[in-house]
């Protein structure tokens, strides 16, 4: 940990060395968060997908970052970016935010270290990118190398792709200690079609290695990898008959979606399928999933300047009218104990949760409705609202917990001249506990 905030404190001396010198950027923001409720844990949206930053019974976050980039030519440049974060609650200790180098052009980005993950949808979605990788934990430290932008390898016909490729590792307290965890993407895009653009892909991931409790060193070498990344090896046996799913937890997840604009309106429909085995490969599974559709104003300043509908749907998980004994347990792991979860934080959908102990899944059947909105209110007050209505149904060998929550989050900037003022107001009301009341100030300043 010394050595991270060295390394901070360098990138802070080395950027203020050069921020007049040509070639040279240099940027930095700070911003500090206080949070009341009324229950033992913040209201819903107080806490998820708030970049790992805020935990469940935070009422203090703060965070600054630095960002150094060396201009190589008009199309590339090279990143240096370092912050920090102290969050109080379940964590209450200093962290690294991000600590990262990178490389990018006009169409790859490439980086090493722990980086923090755009933004999607104006962040109106409950799982950003997809169902499995949500912004609801801190960022894994890793290498990452992934297209910016549509690679056009038949323009004339239209077509293009995207992709990714990333191998992180955990540094988190869990059962099975330094799992890594393998990522690759892939999607296809069809744009010949005037004003309509098809997308079809897939999200793989893989949790593999690591030290078992019991088992020790499981595989882990370079052949081990291949096996992972082409998802071989399915059936053979750890630590004397425990089976690993394609040796390791296997997750995945396609995706599919268009866009097309209708008159100042950009939209966006978007289809997210999961599978964690064979039978969801297949689409055994359906109809588990995401559905949404994401409206943008292409003249913002207005009361909605974007508007976000997402249905998610987790109950069939392959299912089978033989029982139960073969349904899915999404985002649980027999061998990799921990589950889809970095910090004791799920990796993917918010909605699903850990139990009391944040150790197990001990909800993952869901069905959930989400609303998200954003504009300028009153012509001068950005504001951002949240409002999800969720009915939880259990996991499979986790209990019988049923219940349903409406959870409401406000993020309204009032003040933005030296710096930044947000209050933040949010409420989740239970059908089977009382309500609970949140109520927040987050204060942004740029620095640099």
């Amino acid at each position: 940990m010394k050595i991270q905030f060295k390394l901070f404190a360098i990138l802070i001396f080395w950027g203020c060395s050069y921020t007049n010198a040509q070639n040279f950027q240099f940027s930095g923001d700070f911003t500090a968060k206080g949070i009341v409720f009324s229950g033992d844990e913040s209201p819903f949206w107080f806490h998820s997908n708030q970049r790992g930053r805020v935990n469940e019974k935070s009422n203090i976050s703060t965070f600054g970052s630095v960002l150094m980039s060396y201009q190589i030519n008009n199309n590339s440049r090279f990143l240096v970016g370092a912050g920090l974060l102290f969050q109080d609650g379940y964590i209450d200790r200093l962290q690294l935010d991000e600590s990262f180098i990178g490389f990018e052009n006009n169409w790859v980005e490439i980086s090493v270290g722990r980086k923090q993950r755009v933004e999607l949808y104006k962040g109106l979605s409950a799982t950003n990118e997809n169902i499995i990788w949500s912004l609801n934990a801190r960022p894994l430290p890793g290498i990452s190398i992934k297209t910016t932008r549509p690679v056009y390898f038949l323009p004339n016909a239209g077509l293009a792709f995207e992709a990714s490729l990333e191998e992180f590792i955990t540094d988190d307290d869990r059962f099975v200690r330094d799992t890594r965890i393998h990522h690759k993407s892939f999607n296809l895009i069809f744009s010949k079609i005037r004003n309509f653009e098809f997308n079809i892909g897939l999200h793989h991931f893989v949790q593999w290695a690591g030290t078992h409790p019991e088992f020790g060193k499981l595989p882990g070498s370079f052949k081990d990898y291949l096996k992972v990344v082409t998802g071989s090896g399915v059936g053979e046996e750890v630590g004397g008959g425990n089976e690993v799913n394609g040796l390791g937890n296997h997750l995945g997840s396609y995706i599919a979606g268009i866009k097309t604009s209708v008159g100042n309106y950009n939209l966006n429909l978007i289809y997210n399928h999961l599978f964690e085995d064979g039978s969801g490969l297949r689409l055994g599974n359906t109809p588990d999933g995401r559905y949404s559709i994401y409206i943008e104003d292409r003249e913002p300043g207005k009361w909605v300047d974007a508007f976000m509908y997402e249905f998610y749907y987790t109950k069939h998980q392959s299912f089978t009218s033989s029982g139960t004994d073969g349904k899915d347990n999404y985002f649980n792991n027999n061998l990799y104990r921990s589950g889809w979860t970095y910090e004791n934080r799920i990796l993917g959908l918010p909605f699903i949760f850990l139990d009391e102990d944040r150790f197990r899944v001990a909800n993952n059947n869901v069905v959930a409705h989400h609303i998200g909105v954003t504009g300028i209110a009153f012509s001068s007050l950005p504001y951002k609202f949240l409002t999800s209505h969720r009915q939880n149904f259990g996991a499979k060998a986790g209990g019988n917990l049923r219940n349903k929550i409406l959870s409401t989050y406000l993020d309204l900037q009032v003040y933005n001249t030296y710096f930044d003022v947000n209050v933040l107001v949010g409420a989740d009301f239970n059908n089977t506990a009382g309500p609970n009341f949140g109520a927040g100030l987050q204060l942004k300043k740029m620095l640099f």
